[in-house]
Order: C-alpha cells, then sequence, then structure tokens
C-alpha cells in the first residue's frame, strides 16, 4: 500500500454483512460505533485515514490494512484512492503539460483541481 494512509470507500446500498463492515471501519479508521455505522450507511465517497494504531501494532502493517480492505470488498465496499491523492496526481499532470507546452490543456486541469478545492471549502 502506497504510504499515504487516506482511502477512499464506497458502500453499496444492500451491505451483505453489515456488522463485520462496521468492525472493519472501526478498526482501520477508529471511529465510534455510532460513525461507523453511520459511514456504513452513505452511498457516496467517503474518505478516511488510517489508525496510527494498525501502523504501530502490526509487525506488517501494509498485509493488515489489505486485509481489511478485503473484508470490506468481499461485502461489496469498493475501495479507492483517496480523492487528495487524485487531486495531487492531477496537479502534477497539470504542471507536466504546462512544461510540456500544452497551456490549453494545462489550464482545464488546474481548473478541474481549483474547482474541487472550492466545492470543499468549508462555507
Amino acid at each position: 500500500m502506497n504510504t499515504d494512509r487516506k482511502f477512499t470507500i464506497t458502500c453499496p446500498a444492500s451491505i451483505p454483512n453489515k456488522v463485520e463492515v462496521i468492525k472493519t471501519i472501526r478498526t482501520l479508521t477508529g471511529l465510534s460505533l455510532k460513525d461507523a455505522k453511520d459511514a456504513s450507511e452513505i452511498t457516496t465517497p467517503q474518505t478516511f485515514t488510517v489508525l496510527g494504531n494498525i501502523l504501530t501494532t502490526h509487525a506488517n502493517p501494509d498485509i493488515e490494512i489489505d486485509r481489511q480492505f478485503q473484508l470490506l470488498r468481499n461485502n461489496g465496499v469498493e475501495i479507492g484512492p483517496s480523492v487528495f491523492r487524485i487531486l495531487d496526481d492531477l496537479r502534477r499532470l497539470g504542471s507536466q503539460a504546462l512544461l510540456q507546452g500544452e497551456d490549453e490543456l494545462a489550464n482545464e486541469i488546474l481548473q478541474l483541481v481549483l474547482a474541487e478545492k472550492l466545492r470543499r471549502k468549508p462555507q
């Protein structure tokens, strides 16, 4: 797993083993029972950070994190990269396009990044 410990989940409307999903979300994130239950009921992408405890209590935290992700996948939960990592990748892509003289493409990419940043800005 990448050193970036943020990840995105998208839960399905119907979860085969909701208790396992709630437990897994709690294990990965350290959320309270209520917050993990609420997270399991949201069907739009949500970004979380892996709980530091997993990183310090397991000999190989990447294997444990992957095991937890597999439990989620087995219940229909989609696991994806953090939207923040995607935005960083887009910023880099925009910079590369600019360096290669693709001004129009660079402008479009950076406008997407800015629009997402403004959308996420607290009101």
